[in-house]
């Protein structure tokens, strides 16, 4: 899907492209590199996501040379090998998650084997049923989360039940600064605290932030 994504995209990119300057060009292929980051790619398709980041710098020096159709040539380059690492990284983060379910499902029926059948007793008449809990909302906002392989502070930030926005990633990091030494090396299985409560400022001083460091994309 994502392979094809990348041709359609590359289609409009040859249309749009000209001789001038290739901004929007340079653009979309940030944003494609930038998706495949957030899916894990740097770590579960690591040769495909380096060549695309390589080419996408390499570009953006030509661009800076007025070398345009050179930078245009090094773009599409960049966005298909973006897209082949998103592809890459989604399909090994399937099979990691369908490994970890199987893993649970047979501790689960290893632990049922061990539990002794209880002792029948008397049949208890039946309590009225409590009234229907109203129903939970379609996201539930979490307060601590547990990292799972190939995450970042990045992608945290960025998931829908945290904040939804991949440059609030500071707040992440300033809040668990104990467990966090570097902030582009977490681990499988910390557990971090999601800061809830901030101002419009400390929202946008946490996005100003992120946007002048260059640890993450932009």
């Amino acid at each position: 899907m994502f392979l094809k994504q990348a041709l359609l995209i590359l289609g409009i990119l040859l249309v749009v492209g000209c001789a001038g300057r290739p901004q929007v060009e340079l653009e979309i292929v940030r944003s494609e590199v930038a998706k495949a980051y957030v899916r894990g790619a740097k770590v579960l398709a690591p040769a495909d996501y380096e060549a695309a980041s390589a080419a996408l710098h390499d570009a953006e020096n030509l661009v800076s040379r007025k070398k345009y159709s050179h930078a245009r040539e090094l773009l599409n380059q960049a966005l298909l090998h973006a897209a082949k690492a998103a592809a890459v990284a989604q399909e090994k983060a399937a099979e990691l998650e369908i490994r970890r379910r199987a893993e649970i499902e047979a501790r689960a029926a290893a632990a049922k084997k061990k539990i002794k059948l209880p002792v029948k007793k008397k049949p208890v008449p039946a309590r009225p049923k409590p009234a229907p809990k109203p129903a939970k909302p379609e996201i539930v906002f979490l307060d601590q989360v547990t990292v799972s392989v190939g995450e970042t502070l990045f992608s945290l930030s960025s998931r829908r039940d945290i904040y939804g926005e991949p440059l609030l990633w500071p707040l992440i990091y300033k809040a668990n600064r104990d467990q966090i030494k570097d902030p582009q090396q977490i681990f499988e299985g910390q557990v971090f605290s999601i800061p809830r409560d901030k101002s419009q400022q400390e929202l946008d001083t946490a996005r100003k932030e992120a946007r002048e460091s260059d640890l993450f994309p932009r």
